[in-house]
């Protein structure tokens, strides 16, 4: 007992050094736990990994080779690391081919992909904007004749994932690891569905300036709670709060997008038709086991061209208009959008409309909503094929976030290019 008392008063005497000494223990108790807790877990997933590097294949027919395209300025210079430790493991134990290009600047993955070839697949280590910066590059090159083009994988590696966090939704425990994980047995397990893609090109632009199409995996956006959510990383001091400070700093300042005006012009969705579908000439095809299989399935199934030229839509070439003055503005695919990511509905381009004026408070929290995953304010929801946004011209700079990239705000068309790219998802979701 005497004992007891003793230890009582020593951490009441010295309550402040008690108090670091608790805080390190908690930190180390917990850190301990989660690092078991991430061995446990890839050990099971190298088991899985290691079956399918056990398969025997014919002599004739060489092992996959994957291109992984490797931004190692993402997350913080943080993704080469996670990629060496969380994902490079399971395709080396599969018996994947790995050949890893890591880029070197803004809009090299566009690039790289005017001289990569002679893959299996192609998989994206990084954000958003890589992802779209791959997604563009292969649509410029193939001029989005995609009948040959090999499966596309992305591993969540960058600040926004988006499209990795919808395809592989998981739990909250070991939310990254897992995610990670689950988009690299994707890859290893050859499981593909078809998704849709925008292509962004730029109205009225000046005849000298390069007029090249942008394609988007997400979406845009434009608005005020754009402008802040791109102001957070100057919060860097708050830490893991500089997400929600941003909404509040911001809330009463006049430098945001807080009224966008523009006309849209958009058509209605429409499953393909004889006017929207485009054909395309077939490209030569390549060699590699991945690629016989999928001209044995091509073959096998009725051609584009034969399903939609005899179709006539009347309603695809009709244009609605509308004028919109708001605070918040979205053009949305399907892999933006959960609940549309399994749809078996016509493939559509989701144009969400916010109010037009926000107070303060509803401002902070809507913001603080969608930081957490959840919907801000939509006052209107429109869907449609193609859209044309003709904003109001401002005196002052106000900006897009396409797929989480900036781009200057101007006049622009948005076309959908539905189930365009193949890319890799969960058995389960295929299944669906």
């Amino acid at each position: 007992m005497f004992f007891i008392i003793r230890i009582a008063k020593t951490l009441r005497n010295h309550w402040k050094k008690s108090t670091f000494a608790g805080a390190l223990l908690t930190y180390g108790f917990i850190s301990g736990k989660r690092y078991l807790e991430t061995q446990d877990l890839m050990r099971v997933y190298c088991q899985r990994a290691a079956k399918y590097g056990r398969e025997p294949i014919p002599l004739n027919i060489n092992p996959r080779n994957v291109t992984v395209i490797l931004n190692p300025n993402a997350n913080k210079r943080k993704s080469s690391e996670e990629f060496e430790k969380y994902c490079a493991p399971l395709l080396y134990l599969a018996g994947i081919s790995v050949d890893v290009i890591k880029t070197e600047s803004e809009g090299h993955a566009k690039t790289l992909m005017e001289s990569v070839g002679g893959m299996d697949a192609i998989v994206v280590a990084g954000g958003d904007g890589t992802l779209s910066e791959v997604v563009t590059g292969l649509l410029r090159r193939t001029n989005e004749n995609t009948s040959n083009l090999v499966p596309l994988g992305i591993l969540p590696l960058g600040k926004n994932n988006t499209v990795a966090k919808n395809f592989f939704p998981t739990e909250k425990r070991l939310e990254k690891v897992r995610c990670l994980a689950d988009a690299t047995m994707a890859v290893i397990e050859d499981v593909t569905k078809p998704a849709d893609i925008m292509k962004i090109e730029v109205l009225n632009e000046d005849i000298n300036t390069s007029n090249k199409a942008i394609y988007a995996v997400v979406g845009i956006k434009w608005g005020a709670y754009r402008d802040a959510e791109a102001k957070k990383d100057s919060y860097w001091y708050f830490g893991a709060m500089r997400k929600y400070v941003t909404y509040i700093f911001n809330g009463f300042k006049n430098n945001l997008s807080w009224n966008c005006e523009a006309t849209l012009n958009y058509s209605s969705p429409c499953e393909g038709c004889s006017n929207c579908y485009k054909n395309k000439q077939n490209i030569q095809p390549k060699s590699g086991w991945f690629h016989k299989k999928l001209q044995s399935r091509l073959s096998r199934k009725i051609t584009p061209q034969a399903k939609y030229l005899g179709i006539d839509n009347p309603d695809c070439q009709k244009t609605h208009q509308k004028k919109i003055s708001t605070a918040d503005l979205a053009l949305l695919t399907s892999n933006a959008i959960p609940s549309n990511l399994n749809s078996r509905e016509i493939p559509k381009l989701q144009i969400q409309i916010g109010p037009g004026k926000v107070e303060y408070i509803d401002f902070v929290k809507n913001g603080w909503n969608s930081e957490n995953g959840q919907s801000r304010e939509v006052k209107e929801i429109i869907e449609a094929r193609t859209v044309e946004i003709n904003p109001e011209k401002e005196e002052k700079e106000s900006w897009f976030s396409i797929d989480n990239e900036y781009y200057e705000v101007k006049p622009i068309k948005i076309t959908l290019l539905p189930k365009i790219i193949n890319m890799f998802c969960k058995k389960e979701e295929r299944a669906l």
